[in-house]
């Protein structure tokens, strides 16, 4: 199957998977200096391989593709970069929204990932409405303050459609079990993004380091259908 090419704008193009590209997901290491354990493909690169759209179903113990059935985001605590205090469930209520793991001290991977959502919110620009939006969620809340949080958006030239969010510390182990790969060894976590829809539930998770074209037709498309179903967001 070939996802048909959105109207908005040219940098949102419509490619047919290529079996060659799909893989399974790895965690890794962040940490305050930067990691070379990633292949220099994606390094020399520019990160710049795009993923096929097409998975198989994956139930919610698995990790990548669609998930079938969506299951409900916890209901965490959070403080947002503006300084509110809310539950994740309310930032997400009523909008289609891509989650990326971070914290703002990693000097490797995250500020690859950031670029990413950058380029996500670029490629959406011309899109209309307020409805489709990105969330930061740190996995370090003791650092990650609000200012802490806004300065990092701003490096990063964050706009309208994307915020960040530090859980309580009562819930950071909750997201690392909802959102991550449970491991022991450190500062782990996930490099795919986590598409949820209106309702708050987890429906798509891309793989590792995924094409920022990518995740916008995902979002679109997500946006498009309105609500995840057992036929899946497609």
């Amino acid at each position: 199957m070939t996802i048909n090419a959105l109207t908005f704008g040219d940098t949102l193009r419509s490619r047919p998977m290529d079996p060659a590209k799909t893989r399974t997901e790895t965690p890794h290491v962040c940490s305050g200096k930067p990691q070379w354990s990633l292949s220099r493909r994606f390094l020399l690169g520019g990160l710049a391989t795009t993923f096929g759209l097409r998975s198989r179903s994956v139930d919610a113990h698995e990790r990548v593709g669609p998930v079938k059935p969506p299951i409900l985001v916890p209901d965490l605590s959070v403080v947002s970069s503006d300084g509110i205090r809310a539950s994740v469930r309310d930032l997400l209520s009523g909008k289609v929204t891509a989650i990326q793991l971070m914290f703002t001290k990693c000097k490797s991977i995250c500020p690859i990932e950031a670029g990413t959502l950058a380029r996500v919110e670029e490629a959406l620009a011309n899109y209309p409405g307020d409805d489709i939006q990105l969330l930061s969620l740190s996995i370090d809340p003791t650092t990650d303050t609000p200012e802490v949080l806004k300065a990092w958006l701003e490096r990063f030239g964050a706009q309208r459609r994307w915020n960040a969010a530090s859980p309580a510390e009562a819930d950071l182990a909750r997201v690392k079990s909802f959102f991550d790969r449970p491991s022991s060894v450190g500062e782990i976590h996930s490099t795919a993004i986590h598409l949820v829809d209106r309702n708050g539930f987890l429906v798509w998770r891309t793989f590792d380091l995924p094409d920022a074209n990518e995740v916008a037709k995902l979002l679109v498309n997500l946006h498009r259908r309105g609500v995840a179903n057992s036929s899946g967001i497609w």
